[in-house]
């Protein structure tokens, strides 16, 4: 395979993942709300936003599946 089509290869299999955190926003835009997913630092006025207490937790530790870097 020439080094083109082993680019193109590893372009497509980066491309092939989510990304949760855009998904979400995605969501709270469609829900209305602000798409801020991750941003809020220890506060957040959404109240009513289906993703408030992930923003507030630990967004990294939900979008990893549950896992912490010192688990892996």
């Amino acid at each position: 395979m020439s080094k083109p089509q082993q680019a193109t290869k590893s372009l497509d299999f980066k491309n092939s993942f989510l990304d949760m955190t855009e998904l979400i926003r995605s969501i709270q835009r469609a829900d209305g709300n602000p798409a801020c997913f991750g941003t809020a630092q220890g506060y957040c006025d959404q109240v009513n936003c289906a993703w408030r207490r992930y923003c507030l937790e630990k967004p990294q530790q939900f979008l990893n599946g549950g896992k912490t870097h010192e688990d892996e």
